[in-house]
């Protein structure tokens, strides 16, 4: 199924260099990471850094590379086959049709600010999603589409709705069992462009143009398993416009499904990595996807 990418820009990217060196990645534990967040966060001269992480832990919500020779242009299989092979691996339409709702666990980690956050990504049937970043020594950063409304919120910058290609995006990306099946009417092109080398692994890359907002995608589907690996996709945010490579794997089985469990989202230096260690398939309560009292408040009646 396709990941959810995230989305900061570079200018912001930049400022994570002047982190600590002594926040860095390797060699951390968690509480070293934890302790350092927490005092980067109470540090006045670093407020603009805060600021930074919170916007790019907010668009990394919303997650989520390429070239081969012509020669193979007259063995490519068509996108439809390629889609039904990753279809089947993952479970089968049948079992992914009987899903109406589900909820992913896990933890959210950028090296390049030595900082680790509890993760959160329910999705229901039809177009129903709100994606949750719980941030040690700042709060809780959210993002959310309940079937006409879409919104943000951070504790740096406050609620916000979504409108235009923000808007068009959530839309897309709620789209619970369209995307997760690829179904071909939400796209006005799916075409197998070339066989390459895609993290280690022949893959397939496919173009995907969704409709109606002629949002370009590029995925990769493994050719050994069938399994999307990774994608590439540009994504608008209140910052701009950014690209993003996702690379996805360690697919494991919950319930009658697979599901990939770890993804790297690359954002110029900055590289998000998430893991997923409880999926709950159904049964995800209506009240997560109500929208929060601040952002209630700024819906005009």
């Amino acid at each position: 199924m396709p990941p959810f990418h995230g989305q900061p820009v570079q200018r912001r990217a930049r400022r994570t260099k002047s982190y600590p060196s002594g926040i860095a990645a390797d060699g951390l534990h968690t509480h070293d990471v934890l302790s350092g967040a927490t005092r980067i966060v109470h540090t006045p001269e670093h407020g603009d850094q805060m600021k930074s992480f919170a916007r790019i832990a907010c668009v990394a919500t919303v997650a989520f590379a390429t070239a081969t020779s012509a020669a193979f242009a007259q063995t490519l299989p068509a996108a439809s086959e390629i889609v039904a092979k990753h279809i089947a691996a993952v479970g089968g339409r049948d079992a992914i049709m009987k899903i109406t709702s589900m909820q992913q666990k896990g933890s959210m980690e950028i090296p390049t600010m030595g900082l680790n956050a509890a993760v959160e990504l329910s999705m229901a049937a039809p177009n129903k999603m709100t994606v949750k970043q719980s941030i040690p020594g700042l709060g809780e950063v959210a993002q959310g589409f309940d079937g006409t409304t879409a919104w943000s919120t951070n504790p740096m910058q406050g609620p916000r709705l979504l409108a235009n290609k923000e808007l068009e995006q959530a839309k897309e990306q709620a789209d619970f069992q369209g995307s997760m099946l690829y179904s071909p009417d939400r796209f006005s092109t799916m075409e197998t462009l070339s066989l390459t080398d895609f993290n280690g692994e022949k893959a397939y890359r496919v173009r995907f143009v969704r409709k109606p907002s002629g949002r370009e995608s590029f995925e990769y589907f493994s050719v050994e398993s069938g399994l999307q690996i990774g994608g590439e996709l540009t994504q608008e945010s209140e910052m701009g416009t950014m690209r993003l490579t996702t690379m996805q794997g360690d697919y494991k089985q919950f319930g009658p499904i697979k599901v990939p469990t770890r993804s790297e989202v690359q954002m110029g230096a900055n590289k998000i990595i998430t893991k997923i260690t409880d999926v709950t398939l159904n049964g995800v309560p209506a009240s997560t996807f109500e929208l929060p009292p601040q952002v209630k408040a700024l819906v005009k009646p």
